[in-house]
């Protein structure tokens, strides 16, 4: 039995991050890695809105499997001023799922799992940069998008 309730979740943004083409590293020490610099996009809800600034890119690690460890680190220019985003989190499914996305191929957001845990500081309210963000995400051919929610 839980010693506690579970935490809920609270709308903050949904998000639509812009990707330009992706740059192979190939074979590293870590693995296979990717660089997908982020060029635009937006960010729109009651937490966060504004517009993704063309400084920034996710540096991936590829694992055997297929399965995708992303970091993204970008700027979201807001009303109130910039906001630094990091984004980690895991993108996984089957193998041939998992490798049509690698091609950039559109593929139902039902076929795999892309979850993220976000890093806000800058801008944007303390109780948004002091909470724990979570994620639900979807690639796109030239977009990743997701919806943002803080534990509470």
């Amino acid at each position: 039995m839980p010693l506690f309730e579970p935490p809920a979740l609270e709308y903050v943004s949904s998000a639509v991050v812009e990707l330009g083409e992706v740059l192979d590293v190939g074979e590293t020490l870590e693995g296979h890695r990717r660089v997908v610099p982020i060029t635009g996009g937006s960010f729109t809800g009651p937490g966060l809105t504004g517009r993704i600034q063309a400084v920034g890119a996710d540096w991936q690690r590829l694992l055997p499997d297929g399965t995708t460890l992303v970091e993204a680190r970008y700027l979201v220019e807001t009303i109130d001023g910039l906001v630094s985003i990091t984004s980690t989190g895991v993108r996984s499914g089957p193998p041939e799922v998992l490798a049509a996305l690698a091609r950039g191929e559109h593929v139902e957001r039902s076929r795999y799992e892309f979850r993220l845990t976000v890093t806000l500081s800058g801008a944007v309210e303390r109780r948004l940069s002091a909470g724990i963000l979570v994620a639900s995400a979807e690639r796109t051919p030239g977009t990743v998008r997701y919806d943002l929610y803080r534990l509470t």
